[in-house]
């Protein structure tokens, strides 16, 4: 049995079977998900989906989700004309962000099946601490407040919500301060939220790899974005041992 966290998916569903193969995940493992599944890529809707019937896989929301918790019609239904979202959350989503694509393959479910997963979606936390080995890592999508630890989304209060999946250790213009991981030694954070291919004195070097910085690790593997097709893919973090496992956009192409 083996504890595995991913993170930043953005659409990229073979790439994440692809993954699952690698480290032969079974039905006595655990994942868990930090956000992001959606966007961008062609099939976040399909991740989401299985994720959501995998006894074994957990989901945290990443600020994808919630940007199309906030588009979505609570009660299921949809439009085919992107043209009548007009509001400020709605571009942002649709049109800055990626998700006119996730709308598209939302759309083509059934009623009952939106409705599932809005409903899902919003049971789902936006952080959790697990044990493994005796050290608590700390899952989040980027940043944290202490005491949201496995809270529904739909019972966090928005601008929390937002914080914590927004601002991040590694971003200037919404900047949390990695003083404040620090500050909570000897956990262990895993996040994603900002490419790991961004950071770091040797960013744009070195292989598809996590970027570690005292007790932060980002795991966001750069699927937003698969342009350095060598450079970029999907990161599998181990926490029974912190074993990298990965699939990069050229591997999967072969």
């Amino acid at each position: 049995m083996a504890t595995y966290v991913i993170s930043d998916l953005h659409g990229q569903y073979r790439l994440f079977l692809k993954l699952l193969e690698k480290v032969k995940f079974s039905g006595a493992d655990k994942l868990y998900m930090l956000g992001d599944a959606i966007d961008r890529g062609p099939d976040g809707i399909k991740i989401l989906r299985h994720v959501m019937n995998a006894h074994n896989m957990h989901f945290l929301l990443g600020n994808h989700e919630t940007m199309m918790l906030h588009v979505a019609a609570s009660d299921g239904s949809v439009t085919p004309n992107l043209n009548k979202f007009q509001g400020r959350r709605e571009i942002n989503w649709l049109f800055q962000n990626g998700g006119a694509i996730t709308y598209h393959r939302y759309r083509l479910l059934r009623k009952k099946e939106r409705k599932e997963l809005l409903k899902w979606l919003n049971s789902c936390p936006v952080s959790t601490k697990v044990e493994v080995n005796g050290t608590t890592f700390f899952l989040t999508h980027t940043a944290f407040v202490k005491e949201i630890i496995d809270t529904p989304y739909k019972d966090i209060d928005p601008d929390v919500a937002r914080y914590i999946v927004w601002y991040s250790p590694f971003r200037e213009d919404i900047y949390k301060s990695i003083d404040d991981y620090i500050a909570c030694k000897p956990w262990v954070f895993v996040i994603g939220h900002v490419p790991a291919f961004y950071l770091g004195d040797d960013k744009c070097a070195r292989p598809l790899s996590s970027y570690r910085e005292e007790n932060v690790i980002d795991i966001d593997g750069g699927c937003a974005e698969p342009d350095e097709k060598e450079l970029k893919g999907g990161i599998m973090l181990r926490l029974d041992d912190l074993e990298e496992f990965t699939v990069s956009f050229a591997e999967l192409e072969k």
